[in-house]
């Protein structure tokens, strides 16, 4: 009789990991999914549904008074930069160093540095506005309209604050500039939408 619930017990630990392996492979969803942000807003203060899904807010440029700049096509990541970038706003300047190597293997990734003028030079990167990364005239106020109400930032300080924008022209996510794991989660997120363009070419 113990012979018999050792083997049952044997069995049952051999079968249950190969059980739960193939219902992960055949039935489980094995990709992380980025959200959406900024629904769109009807005239009576809701969010509007279609066909049961949720519908979001869209640009298609970042508009300011000396340009407009074309967003759609292209994976972007926006910030607003102080005209005199000191420890917090270096740190993120770092952050930015390493989200711009990217691009030569997302050539569509773009970033989107607004400032009014830069007084320190010295302070910034010289990969800044070369390449994909491009400097915007904006003052603080330009500044402050496009990270709030074209992008959706929530938030009272938008310094060092980085917004990424998908190819379509949607918000997908908020992250702190100055923060190594926040940058190292913009990065992989990154990776995940280009990965999700490539495959949908196919």
């Amino acid at each position: 009789m113990k012979n018999f619930s050792k083997a049952g017990l044997l069995i049952i630990t051999l079968v249950t990991p190969a059980l739960i392996f193939v219902f992960l492979t055949y039935f489980g969803t094995n990709h992380y999914v980025l959200p959406y942000y900024n629904p769109t807003i009807n005239r009576t203060g809701q969010v509007e549904i279609e066909n049961g899904d949720t519908l979001f807010r869209k640009i298609s440029e970042i508009k300011l008074k000396a340009a407009k700049t074309n967003v759609i096509g292209k994976l972007t990541v926006v910030n607003y930069l102080p005209e005199t970038c000191k420890d917090s706003c270096l740190l993120m300047l770092a952050q930015l160093e390493r989200i711009n190597n990217l691009t030569s293997d997302i050539p569509d990734l773009v970033i989107l540095s607004l400032t009014k003028t830069v007084k320190k030079k010295s302070d910034y990167s010289d990969e800044l506005g070369k390449g994909g990364w491009k400097v915007l005239s904006a003052n603080k106020d330009e500044s402050m309209n496009v990270l709030h109400n074209q992008l959706g930032l929530q938030t009272n300080s938008f310094e060092n604050r980085l917004v990424l924008i998908d190819k379509q022209g949607f918000t997908r996510g908020f992250y702190n500039g100055a923060d190594s794991e926040d940058a190292d989660r913009l990065m992989a997120e990154i990776k995940i939408l280009q990965y999700e363009y490539r495959n949908s070419t196919h």
